[in-house]
């Protein structure tokens, strides 16, 4: 007997049924058989059914893994906190890097080449490129190269990266090696440091004591080519470094050491004899001389003789010699002294000074042509000049071993080899007048010449100018001078 089949045996509700009651052979056989075969096909239907619907379950669920496994993956490879494959920057690969790493890669071993890089000055200084400006954008372009697919849907991200590991992508850091601007701005503090303007020889000092100049040397100028040593800089940066040589014009001064000398030296002087004169009158000029030596005027400045020797007292170590008052030969305290006013006039008209104040003496001196002589008397006459040169004169005067009066001006001598004389020119003669006077001790008739008679004068002082070569150029009238005559005094006897 065949086994029933549970989903057979069991109906609706699931329930057991009862077997139905026997029939005979001959009248069962046919129609079972006929509705067994009509159960089995209708079994097989359903399970062909359930089993496309178990089919296509199982094909869902598998093709919900495999979509659940492509999601994870394409999650595993956007998330990753690297840069993505296939990234190089400056030539580098950075895809094991995070972008902290990059960073910091860069800012130590990529940078200090380019920042560093140093232009090195013949005269051992240095300036970096840093200094002068350097930039890069390497941040900025690490920066975008990390967030090159980290936009956009996983799909598109995961995509782009695939894009990117299938065909690698190269970014550029683009650098500033230097700012034009700052490099010029250097060149020209350099160009402060060299630079240096020709120094003319120029007087030092005078030596009175030598009578001698003594100068400061001539100094050469120096001018740095700031364009050339900018576009050096600039070069050598551009290389990554290197030598720079500074180019250095080297001005000369136009006034040289040995040209300037040649414009100084006693410009004139003037002499005058001594010889005849007591120990007191010697003593009295010595010591006018001592007082006037050296003295330095500057251009413009004024000389006065009485206010540079002062008065002359006995306190102040003048001797009692003979001078001339009133026309008459008398002794004074400081007689003597102008022979030495009358020697420094000479020597001042000479060197082409302004003289500005002169007295002629009253009576003729021996020591000095007419007209050339200067007298001084304390409150009453002065010989002043001024200095009209455009430099210092300094004015050295002594009294020699023998008893000559010597004044020199000393400073830039006068233009073309020119030289200054004067001339005394005699213009008129003055008589003389005999005084006679009673003298009791002579006998009646007798007489004697207690003073002799002597002309007085007028005279002319001319300045003449002469060339290098002794011709005359010029003359002009100095001043004028009158000498009264000294009367004859003859004594006779009552």
């Amino acid at each position: 007997m065949a086994r029933r089949s549970s989903a057979a045996f069991y109906a609706n509700d699931g329930a057991p049924r009862r077997p139905a009651p026997p029939r005979s052979r001959g009248a069962q056989r046919s129609p079972k058989k006929g509705k067994r075969r009509r159960r089995r096909s209708g079994f097989s239907g359903v399970s062909a059914f359930l089993l496309m619907i178990v089919l296509a379950l199982v094909g869902v669920g598998v093709w919900r893994m495999q979509e659940y496994r492509a999601l994870a993956e394409m999650k595993a490879v956007v998330s990753r906190q690297t840069f993505y494959d296939g990234t190089s920057v400056d030539g580098v690969n950075v895809s094991g890097m995070t972008l902290q790493q990059a960073l910091e890669y860069w800012e130590q071993e990529m940078e200090p080449a380019y920042r560093q890089a140093a232009a090195v000055l013949d005269d051992g200084t240095q300036v970096t490129a840093e200094q002068l400006g350097y930039a890069s954008n390497y941040a900025q372009v690490l920066s975008i190269a990390w967030n090159a697919g980290r936009s956009g849907s996983l799909v598109e991200r995961y995509r782009h990266i695939e894009a990117a590991s299938a065909q690698p992508t190269a970014y550029e850091v683009n650098r500033t090696l230097y700012d034009d601007a700052l490099v010029r701005q250097y060149a020209a503090d350099v160009a402060a440091q060299i630079d240096t303007q020709p120094q003319d020889a120029r007087l030092k000092m005078f030596n009175t004591e030598t009578y001698s100049f003594e100068f400061e040397p001539e100094q050469s100028g120096r001018v740095l080519d700031q364009d050339a040593l900018t576009a050096d800089v600039e070069a050598a940066l551009s290389a990554g470094g290197g030598s720079v040589n500074l180019q250095i014009e080297t001005i000369a001064p136009e006034v040289t050491q040995e040209n300037v000398a040649a414009q100084y030296g006693m410009i004139s002087y003037a002499v005058t004899n001594a010889s005849s004169s007591s120990s007191n009158r010697l003593s009295n000029i010595r010591l006018a001389l001592s007082m006037i030596n050296g003295i330095c005027l500057e251009p413009g400045e004024s000389f006065s003789f009485n206010q540079t020797v002062g008065q002359r007292t006995t306190e102040r170590g003048f001797k009692t010699a003979t001078a001339y008052s009133g026309g008459k030969v008398t002794e004074e305290v400081g007689g003597g002294i102008c022979q030495v006013s009358t020697t420094l006039f000479n020597a001042v008209v000479k060197a082409d000074l302004k003289v500005d104040e002169r007295h002629s003496h009253s009576l003729t001196v021996s020591y000095v042509d007419l007209g050339k002589d200067a007298a001084v008397d304390w409150g009453n006459k002065d010989l002043r000049f001024t200095n009209t040169s455009s430099d210092r004169v300094y004015i050295c005067c002594y009294l020699t071993e023998d008893k000559r009066v010597r004044v020199g001006v000393f400073g830039k001598l006068l233009e073309d080899g020119v030289s200054i004389t004067l001339e005394g020119v005699k213009t008129g003669t003055i008589d003389y007048n005999t005084e006679y006077q009673m003298n009791f001790t002579l006998f009646t008739g007798q007489t004697r010449v207690t003073q002799n008679g002597k002309k007085g004068y007028t005279a002319t002082t001319y300045k003449i100018w002469w060339d290098a070569n002794g011709n005359e150029l010029r003359r002009s009238e100095l001043c004028k001078s009158t000498y009264q005559a000294t009367p004859e005094i003859i004594e006779y006897g009552p």
